[in-house]
């Protein structure tokens, strides 16, 4: 079990059209789908980067143990952010589905007004939990296909400080690791005849408690090693050091950098233009088709 959750973020090889890119587009085009996906608010638009996102997963032969993971993982973040919105959803219409707690309840009801699962917060949580699902797909597919040698050149030869693309770089080298404490704790527990999930709200606290004491207590030693193992070596993060230069992008990469970079410019405009004429700062009649068509769309 360790194993297999660890290997989610490990890297699978680069063996797959992604992993041959440049770090520099990976690390480009990974920004770009950011923006993506907090500019877009149409429900087909986001299933449309959601899907494009698992499509490059799929060819890039990360093996189906990293897939069935992931699956989990995106099922996870859909079904939480779909629940809690389906809670705390406050806009009208919404039809109740269940109510949890009626307002006549003694107490709790007069505090929060009643507490209810809305149909409309359902659909509102899955338009969202695309975006989540989205970069999360898109986050690991980067680690999967990008070492971390090549993550940190890449970083810097983007000009970005050193000191912020070494932590990057660290933290990503160090996921793993707290996933396979995490396995470690579980495995010790289950051995000991101690269960992880309950339906008792105050026994699944105090039992994830004791699974994040022990992992925070590791996580805090390794840490102590690596800054003395940095110190020793005499570190200085804005010490001049040279950086190999980055080799000439090819054709391919030229041109999907560059209708990466273009689309995500022409996203922003005209989510500007659309953003304009709904806060009556600017209209201009010509422009009606780009209003529909982010209105629609986008």
């Amino acid at each position: 079990m360790g194993y297999g959750i660890s290997s989610l973020t490990r890297q699978a090889g680069g063996r797959g059209v992604v992993g041959r890119l440049d770090a520099r587009v990976k690390i480009i085009g990974l920004l770009c789908v950011s923006v993506y996906a907090v500019a877009l608010d149409s429900a087909v638009a986001l299933l449309v980067l959601f899907a494009v996102s698992w499509i490059l997963a799929c060819v890039e032969r990360v093996g189906w143990a990293k897939l069935r993971l992931l699956v989990f993982l995106v099922g996870l973040t859909v079904w939480g952010t779909m629940f809690s919105q389906s809670i705390f959803y406050f806009e009208e219409p919404r039809t109740v589905l269940v109510t949890l707690v009626s307002p006549e309840t003694p107490l709790i009801g007069g505090w929060t007004g009643g507490i209810s699962i809305y149909r409309e917060g359902f659909r509102h949580g899955a338009v969202q939990s695309l975006r989540f699902a989205s970069m999360m797909t898109f986050g690991f597919l980067f680690c999967w296909s990008t070492g971390p040698g090549k993550m940190l050149s890449g970083m810097l030869q983007l000009r970005v400080p050193y000191v912020l693309a070494f932590m990057t770089v660290t933290a990503v080298r160090f996921i793993p690791a707290v996933m396979d404490e995490f396995a470690t704790v579980i495995l010790a527990m289950r051995m000991r005849g101690g269960k992880i999930f309950s339906l008792n709200p105050a026994r699944l606290l105090a039992n994830w408690l004791k699974l994040i004491r022990p992992v925070f207590i590791n996580c805090y030693r390794r840490s102590n090693i690596l800054s003395l193992s940095i110190q020793s070596r005499a570190f200085q993060p804005a010490a001049a050091r040279t950086t190999a230069e980055g080799g000439r992008f090819t054709r391919g990469e030229k041109v999907l950098l560059t209708a990466v970079l273009l689309s995500t410019a022409a996203l922003v405009l005209l989510k500007i233009l659309h953003g304009l004429y709904l806060w009556d700062i600017l209209y201009v009649s010509r422009l009606r088709l780009i209003y529909e068509i982010s209105r629609l769309y986008l």
